[in-house]
């Protein structure tokens, strides 16, 4: 385990950064969107964009905290560290294989 591991367990932050992921995974579902659809989507709603813009800015607000605490974590690291949560998000969330729009 990296010495920051722990920290992230412990984050509020990175539970902000996993309901708002998740809630966006539903936002999706609600659309009927596909996965590829998430490249480009048809259509942008102002909650989606909302989620968006709120999950970049907990994802940087998370690093800065991590950093700040004296940890040595890049953003590739925490790119990294997130992935297997976030898909794991994907699998509990499934979009359609074809989307509606």
């Amino acid at each position: 385990m990296r010495p920051y591991e722990k920290f992230l367990e412990d984050s509020l932050t990175l539970r902000e950064i996993l309901d708002t992921y998740l809630e966006l995974r539903q936002h999706f579902q609600e659309l009927g969107f596909s996965e590829p659809q998430l490249e480009k989507p048809p259509k942008y709603t102002p909650n989606m964009m909302r989620l968006f813009h709120k999950f970049g800015d907990a994802r940087d607000s998370l690093l800065s905290d991590v950093k700040s605490y004296g940890f040595d974590m890049s953003f590739d690291e925490l790119t990294a560290y997130l992935t297997p949560l976030l898909k794991k998000i994907n699998e509990l969330t499934p979009l359609k294989e074809h989307g509606n729009n």
